[in-house]
């Protein structure tokens, strides 16, 4: 597979972004609901300083990430996972056009190394089990499975399955 070189500058969000942000967000990120433009501005306002794009050589945004530290762990917790501080890749999307040309590389290791500067020394992340092409970068990267999240409805409304 031939690879297009890309200018790409992985920066720091602004709010000026955030339309963007949310366009990848709604047309390439998997949500029980679609997400509103408010949704992705508090995903911005809650941590702005772990909140990164990738923007093209004309200026267009074709990626993003964010994350944040998780707080309020409990020490035995910490302890049991031979960690001081924990982060959390809270979202990370590409453009679909844009995928395979090291875009999302370049922004986990951008988070990765804003964590790793403020002493965090555990990153954790949720992936959609549809989402291989993630958990493939994921686990090149370095991540492990660790769990798997998993869900019954119990109920015959919409989504249930007998599963029985």
């Amino acid at each position: 597979m031939l690879r297009v070189a890309l200018a790409l500058q992985v920066r720091p969000c602004k709010q000026d972004d955030l339309p963007a942000v949310h366009r990848l967000s709604v047309e390439n990120t998997s949500f029980d609901a679609t997400p509103t433009l408010a949704d992705t501005e508090g995903l911005y306002h809650r941590n702005p300083e772990y909140f990164y794009v990738a923007s093209d050589e004309s200026g267009e945004v074709v990626g993003f990430i964010t994350g944040y530290e998780r707080r309020g762990i409990p020490e035995e917790v910490l302890r049991t996972w031979k960690a001081a501080r924990v982060g959390y890749v809270e979202l990370m999307a590409v453009d679909l056009g844009n995928r395979r040309k090291g875009i999302g590389t370049r922004l986990l290791n951008t988070l990765l190394e804003h964590f790793r500067s403020e002493r965090i020394d555990l990153v954790l992340l949720d992936v959609p089990v549809e989402q291989m092409a993630a958990v493939k970068l994921y686990e090149k990267i370095g991540f492990n499975v660790r769990a798997f999240h998993m869900r019954k409805y119990l109920t015959n409304g919409a989504g249930a399955g007998s599963g029985i």
